[in-house]
């Protein structure tokens, strides 16, 4: 009898009943390769594919039986006939022309309450995806939500929105909303490119939410196929956080905002309390993000007041008790780091990101030449966020620990080793970055190899003057802070053959580097024999992002490539 293995399936030695594991068939092609998106029942020998649709089984005849056990969801509703349901939607202003439009069907399914949950009545909201449901969502009267497990998640109404761009004679307008409500009132007033999240805001304390954003994926036609994109979200807490990071994700320029109404929260509450003209104004309305470098008062008049009610926030910690006060990231900002040759400024900023990404959930990229091949790179940061040498790990433990980076870390490279990317070839790539997967790093390491073109009548000091303007604006613009290492010229040497350690101003063009960045650190060993690690701290820019002239004293442990703070 055929085994799992002679289809290629890969299963954890010992795997029974339902399981998941990445697809033979499209996972080493797609873009989140390491997505566990097909099903296996173990016991009964099948499997289905929740992303292309591969069934099978291991005897003949058993691909059409998978796809019954594993496909979801089933949409089962009826339309919608409860006199209750009708009425409640009646009241919300949405006609039944457009509960049909969208499929929204009624059901007696199981929803989540108090005890254990039950089955009760439901309203049934369909996703549909080139034509096929991929989810459903389910609703109760009382605002209980659940949907179907393991759906594919994309934009609700995607289908309809982006035939509507297609039809438009010019670049359609974008909607999207926070919930399916907001959708479908915004089509009573004559919408047609609108289109809501399917999971609404992130938690305004919640510090890992990348996975809300997972619906992007897939959806880039529409995007192409619209220009603007009006963000019509909610105005509480959370709806802002999800407007923001749309913005950073979309891109600013292409992203307006929507206000409504004082006592509105939505765009189905201007519906209910204003009317439709008061909707339609409101959309009318929309206000672009402000342009970098372009301000007026009313881009900053939320900024004001925010300033005005709490003190200006500083960066994000960086995860050792001694860099309190001391070095924080931002945002935004660019940071330049330099350190004498095999020093460790590549290895203290992998550890870094380790620890943004583990306290903050904050995803990276790093262009990293130094570092190929990409897996050596890999294994170095699963070494790190282990805390384990990496040769010493079972084949269990490397893969939990890499399935918990998957997330959070990326690799920019060419295609061909022996290529060599410009700094606009870096960051077209980052940008892709931010939209799919909203990196809040990029990391730029060694400068040297990067492909530099520079002409004839340029100066080396302008060129780098332009080049790291170019990479500021892309940390502004996109909400990213950008990290770039570059070394150091030729050293004199102390009396004592030690090597003094080097700023800015020792790296070629060094006024230019000290001039454009925002913070400056040098990653400097005394004593290459003592294992300590001294992190310089020669520039700060903002003071809320640290002390300059300060130093961060480590002591780095090579079996586990981690620094472990020294006291003073």
């Amino acid at each position: 009898m055929a085994n799992f293995a002679d289809f290629g399936i890969e299963l954890v030695s010992g795997a029974r009943g339902e399981t998941r594991t990445r697809c033979p068939q499209c996972s080493p092609g797609r873009h989140k390769s390491y997505e566990k998106c097909l099903a296996v029942n173990v016991d009964a020998g099948v499997w289905y594919c929740h992303h292309c649709g591969w069934a099978g089984g291991l005897t003949q005849g058993q691909a059409e039986r998978a796809r019954q056990a594993f496909a979801t969801p089933r949409f089962q509703g009826k339309s919608i006939a409860d006199a209750q349901i009708l009425a409640w939607f009646r009241r919300r202003g949405i006609s039944t022309a457009t509960l049909e439009a969208f499929h929204i069907a009624q059901a007696t399914a199981w929803m989540p309450g108090p005890g254990n949950g039950g089955h009760v009545g439901c309203i049934l909201f369909p996703y549909f995806l080139q034509g096929k449901v991929v989810n459903v969502k389910y609703r109760t009267l009382d605002k209980r939500f659940r949907q179907e497990k393991n759906a594919r998640k994309c934009l609700y109404n995607h289908d309809m929105a982006l035939a509507a761009a297609k039809e438009a004679s010019d670049k359609a307008t974008l909607i999207i909303t926070e919930g399916e409500m907001d959708c479908l009132a915004l089509y009573e007033v004559g919408f047609r490119c609108v289109v809501s999240v399917p999971d609404g805001a992130p938690a305004p304390e919640a510090r890992a939410f990348s996975s809300k954003f997972a619906f992007l994926e897939g959806m880039e036609a529409l995007f192409e196929s619209c220009g603007r994109v009006l963000l019509a979200v909610d105005s509480d807490a959370p709806g802002q956080r999800l407007r923001d990071e749309l913005c950073r994700r979309i891109g600013m320029e292409r992203c307006f905002k929507v206000f409504w109404p004082q006592g509105c929260k939505d765009a189905n509450d201007v519906l209910i309390q204003r009317g439709p003209e008061a909707l339609i104004r409101c959309l009318d309305e929309a206000k672009p993000f402000p342009v970098d470098g372009v301000r007026s008062v009313h881009d900053l008049w939320d900024a004001l007041f925010d300033l005005h009610s709490r003190p200006e926030q500083a960066g994000v910690d960086i995860g050792w008790p001694n860099a309190a006060q001391v070095f924080n990231v931002e945002p935004g900002q660019l940071t330049v780091v330099t350190g004498i040759p095999s020093h460790g400024k590549s290895t203290f900023i992998d550890a870094l990101r380790v620890n943004l990404f583990r306290l903050h959930g904050w995803a990276s990229a790093a262009f990293s030449p130094e570092n190929w091949p990409a897996q050596a790179h890999l294994a170095l940061l699963v070494e790190m966020y282990a805390g384990m040498n990496f040769r010493l790990m079972r084949p269990e433990e490397v893969h939990d620990q890499a399935s918990a980076l998957a997330r959070g870390f990326f690799f920019i490279q060419p295609e061909r080793d022996a290529d060599m990317l410009s700094v606009e070839g870096i960051l077209q790539r980052a940008r892709v970055l931010v939209y799919r997967e909203g990196i809040k790093v990029l990391v730029i390491d060694p400068w040297n190899e990067v492909a530099h073109d520079m002409s004839a009548f340029q100066r080396e000091d302008q060129y780098i003057s332009a080049q790291l303007a170019k990479i500021r604006r892309f940390a502004r613009v996109n909400g990213v802070h950008v990290f770039v290492i570059a070394h150091p010229r030729q050293l004199e040497k102390n009396k004592d053959g030690s090597y003094p350690a080097p700023t800015a101003y020792d790296i070629a063009g060094g006024a230019m580097w000290r001039n454009k960045a925002d913070n400056i650190l040098c990653v400097y060993r005394p004593d290459m024999r003592s294992g300590e690690t001294v992190v310089l701290v020669q520039k700060i820019r903002f003071r809320r992002n640290g002390q300059a002239g300060a130093a961060l004293r480590f002591v780095f442990h090579v079996d586990t490539s981690t620094y472990h703070p020294r006291p003073s």
